[in-house]
């Protein structure tokens, strides 16, 4: 679209002393025909000035945002943000008016296009705003008449900011740059900008305005803003019901995030498959897709998850230390891992596998965690963990005992597990010669979910005896509900 650009004419009257006698005449021809005529003399001259006027440029006016299923909205507008589910927009722009011409500008808004002084919605000036700009970590404080902002809107918070070429711009001054107006979902809304100025038409002093491009922008659809999800998944209220229903007053209803691993694995066996969950499903068309909500969640799928047989694999090692080395600089290992598998029965070691994990630091105790994300918590189960013999090595120092603590991290909070044979101030002893089956009665979590922490608990003075290493193998763990019988 071809900008207009208009021509704009100051003359002023100087006064001046010479000697020059004669006089001389100084006409214009104005485009519409008629002809302006300025007498100079011995105490008058007449100075023109011409500015090149464009109308007012909107910085960067491309802002979108992201939403489900790849679907980017596209708002025409320099910011957009919410206040309590209400949508906020924000427009920044300056213009290019000498300041002789005195100009004031503002911002145009309506809900049909052809905007003009007569025929708009809403008129608003934007006041000459102290504004903050911060330029990598650093802060000023700018005060521009050529530069001016706007939000849009039917809320706005004591101070905004807007991302601007990089820079946020922070407006404190809000109110006064404020169109209060509610922005309705699938509405189209239409701005321009504006400046009033004087210029002398006819030999007189009157306010002219500069309106600067119309633009548009459109509220979209989006199913977060109706709390609809891109796939099923149950709303908060099926949620509260749900524990409310099979988990302890004492437990926090846990999140959909937390129970999602053990819904898909029930919706994947021949039960989750076949039960009929389509009166508990509502969905909905939206900008960016369908959406879905789960409006009640089965009591079946509790039977299911709270009766079911839990294996932690021990080749699915959640978490082992590292430490930072300055040689390499950066973080590495503490403990090398083998894995073994296919291990002899006669050893008989619960899945046939293991991981020995091997200090690379001897003046130190290792930990390593597992997670299970199916412990279901309010559950009472018997927990067994395995430890394996050495099977292959059979140096000296790895037929050496060590001894372990272990700890139970459920949600944020973490707690020892009183193992049998614990001793007072230390671990459980594991012998290299054979497996060690530690077995605890009604255990039970209170989040969705399970670390098991284990930590080797030999001092250095055994270390330097020669009485235990910190050389763990795990093998597999098990966690079988227990009933009331």
């Amino acid at each position: 679209m071809m900008k207009t650009r208009t021509k704009l004419l100051i003359i002023a009257f100087m006064g001046c002393f010479t000697d020059v006698v004669a006089q001389d005449v100084t006409i214009l021809h104005m485009k519409d025909g008629t002809t302006k005529r300025y007498t100079n003399g011995v105490k008058g001259a007449t100075s023109i000035q011409f500015f090149d006027y464009a109308p007012a440029k909107t910085y960067a006016p491309d802002y979108t945002s992201k939403h489900e299923n790849n679907y980017v909205a596209e708002w025409n507008v320099n910011q957009v943000c919410q206040i309590d589910g209400e949508y906020v927009v924000g427009l920044f722009w300056e213009d290019n008016l000498p300041s002789n011409f005195k100009a004031i500008s503002g911002v145009l808004f309506g809900t049909a296009p052809g905007l003009t002084l007569d025929n708009c919605q809403e008129k608003k000036y934007a006041t000459d705003a102290y504004v903050q700009y911060r330029y990598s970590g650093y802060l000023s404080f700018v005060t521009d008449e050529h530069t001016h902002y706007m939000w849009i809107g039917s809320k706005i918070k004591k101070s905004m900011c807007m991302n601007i070429d990089g820079k946020n711009f922070i407006s404190y001054d809000t109110i006064a740059n404020f169109i209060r107006t509610p922005l309705e979902v699938d509405h189209t809304y239409y701005y321009r900008t504006f400046s009033e100025g004087k210029a002398l038409v006819g030999g007189e002093e009157q306010t002219v305005v500069f309106y600067g491009e119309e633009r548009s922008f459109r509220v979209p659809r989006i199913m977060a803003d109706y709390v609809y999800y891109p796939y099923l998944r149950a709303t908060d209220k099926a949620l509260a019901t749900f524990a409310a229903a099979h988990l302890p007053d004492s437990i926090a209803v846990p999140t959909w995030k937390q129970w999602e691993p053990l819904w898909n694995l029930w919706r994947a066996t021949d039960e989750g498959k076949n039960y009929d969950l389509s009166a508990d499903i509502t969905t909905e068309e939206f900008d960016d897709g369908t959406g879905y909500r789960l409006n009640r969640i089965p009591d079946e799928f509790y039977t299911w998850i709270a009766n079911r047989e839990i294996v932690i694999d021990p080749f699915n090692v959640l978490e082992i230390p590292r430490v930072y080395d300055s040689t390499v600089k950066d973080s590495v290992y503490t403990m090398t891992l083998s894995y073994i598998e296919n291990v002899d029965e006669k050893w008989g070691i619960p899945g046939g596998k293991y991981i020995r994990f091997e200090p690379l630091i001897t003046t130190m105790n290792q930990s390593i965690t597992y997670r299970s994300k199916e412990v279901v918590p309010g559950v009472r189960y018997k927990l067994q963990m395995n430890l394996a013999p050495e099977t292959g090595e059979e140096s000296e120092v790895y037929m050496l005992p060590t001894k372990l603590r272990v700890y139970s991290i459920s949600g944020d909070k973490s707690d020892e597990i009183d193992l049998p044979g614990k001793e007072a101030k230390g671990g459980v002893t594991i012998p290299p010669t054979e497996t060690t089956t530690i077995e605890m009665d009604n255990f039970s979590t209170t989040a969705v979910g399970l670390d098991l922490r284990y930590q080797t608990a030999v001092s250095n003075a055994e270390i330097r005896r020669g009485q235990f290493n910190r050389i763990l193998r795990i093998a597999e763990m098990r966690l079988t509900p227990m009933t009331d019988e």
